[in-house]
This record gives C-alpha cells, sequence and structure tokens, in this order.
C-alpha cells in the first residue's frame, strides 16, 4: 500500500508534463500583413507610390505612413501589395483565396467628395477581390485632404457575397492623401 503514493504521483507528474499546447500548422501559416504597398498610374502618366508600413506588427511602435498625394481630374489604376512582417509577400496567397477575402475601401475629410474608388479585379467566383482598383479624382481649386481607410476582411467558405463586411479582419490601415489642383 505504501507504495502507491508515489506511483499516483509519478503518474500524475508525467500525464501533466505530456500535456502542452499544439500548434497546428494553420497557426503558422496565418502571417500578420506589415506593409501595404500601392502603386498608382496616373492617365496623365505619373506614377505614386505610397506605403503603410508596421515592421514590428500589431502592439509595437506605431506605423510609419505615407501621404498619398494624387494629381485632380485624373484617373489611376492602384494595385495594392501586402507583405507580412517577416516581409514574405501575401499578395499571392490573398488572392488564391479570393473567394475567403475582400478588400473595402473609403475616404473621409475633403477628398470622400472628390476621390471614388472602383474595385476592378475579381476572386473565382466572379465576387470583388480589391487587390486592384481604380481611382477616379474629381477637378478640385485648391489642395484637398483626407484619409483613405483600407480594410482587409476574411469569411468563412461560400460566405462571401461581394457587399457584406466579414465579422473578422485581417487588415485595417489609413493612409492620409492630398489631392492637389
Amino acid at each position: 500500500m505504501r507504495c502507491t503514493f508515489p506511483l499516483a504521483l509519478l503518474a500524475m507528474l508525467l500525464l501533466l508534463g505530456g500535456c502542452e499546447k499544439s500548434h497546428s500548422p494553420s497557426d503558422d501559416e496565418h502571417k500578420v500583413p506589415g506593409t501595404f504597398i500601392l502603386r498608382l498610374v496616373g492617365s496623365r502618366g505619373d506614377t505614386v507610390t505610397a506605403r503603410w508600413r508596421d515592421a514590428d506588427g500589431p502592439g509595437g511602435g506605431p506605423p510609419i505612413v505615407d501621404t498619398l498625394g494624387l494629381r485632380s481630374n485624373s484617373t489611376y489604376s492602384c494595385s495594392l501589395e501586402i507583405l507580412a512582417t517577416d516581409g514574405d509577400s501575401l499578395t499571392n496567397t490573398i488572392r488564391s483565396q479570393g473567394t475567403e477575402h475582400q478588400f473595402f475601401y473609403s475616404l473621409d475629410g475633403s477628398a470622400a467628395n472628390t476621390v471614388s474608388i472602383a474595385i476592378t479585379d475579381r476572386d473565382s467566383r466572379g465576387m470583388p477581390l480589391g487587390l486592384q482598383t481604380q481611382w477616379s479624382i474629381a477637378p478640385v481649386q485648391a489642395p484637398t485632404p483626407g484619409h483613405v481607410r483600407i480594410q482587409l476582411y476574411h469569411y468563412e467558405p461560400n460566405t462571401k457575397d461581394g457587399q457584406a463586411r466579414a465579422p473578422e479582419t485581417d487588415a485595417d490601415i489609413s493612409l492620409p492623401l492630398v489631392i492637389e489642383p
């Protein structure tokens, strides 16, 4: 009977010591977006590049954000590239998983009445994706400030309808914007 307590204690220690969180491969596959690069090619031949960078990810230092300067009375074709905090490109992953992702663009400030953004790319089901957009800028008489907010929503399989926002976001960033006459 005396030997039972040490054996029970040893069995309990082995069981508790063997219990640790398992790390599924999907935990490592979900990388945090850390850099957004907008490349806009204008109807007048001008090219504009702006970056939003948060190299250390959420909770670290503040992001470094470029101001997006655009010309009035112009049209721009924009492509969006996304890099993870470790520098790996996420753009192709988002594109290949397009049925589970969608970008939404919104504007505030005076620029909200001056700029319209249309999504020009589609996922494999024909729904909007948002890595490619067309920006139309109305004429202005004076510099017109605002912000463009870009949100990447993540959908459960077969729930994306192209209009409703999902309950889960993978990214939510904002860049200052100035429209020049």
